[in-house]
C-alpha cells in the first residue's frame, strides 16, 4: 500500500516539474513506472535465486527492493529538474 503512495508521489512531482519547465511529462512518468517495476522485479528475482529464500521471506526482500526502486524514481526526478526549460513557440 505504501508503495502505491510512493510511486503516486513521484508521478505527481514529475508532472509538476515537467509542467513548470514546459516539458511533456508522459515519457518521464512512463520511464519512472517502468524502471520502478523492473528494478523491483530484478532485485526480488535475484534474491530468490542467489539466497535460496522461501516465499515466507518475501518481506525481507521486498523492503530493500522498494527502497531501491524509490531511489531510482528520485534520481529520475532529479534528472528532470536538471533539464533546461523549453521556450514556448509563438505561431
Amino acid at each position: 500500500m505504501l508503495e502505491a503512495f510512493a510511486i503516486a508521489y513521484f508521478i505527481k512531482q514529475i508532472k509538476l516539474v515537467a509542467d513548470q519547465k514546459g516539458i511533456k511529462p508522459g515519457k518521464w512518468i512512463a520511464g519512472t513506472v517502468i524502471i520502478w517495476i523492473v528494478v523491483e522485479a530484478l532485485i526480488i528475482i535475484t534474491a530468490f535465486m542467489t539466497l535460496d529464500l522461501s516465499q515466507d521471506d518475501l518481506i525481507m526482500v521486498a523492503i530493500p527492493a522498494i527502497l531501491v526502486s524509490a531511489a531510482s524514481a528520485y534520481f529520475i526526478l532529479e534528472q528532470l529538474k536538471k533539464q533546461p526549460a523549453v521556450k514556448p513557440t509563438e505561431l
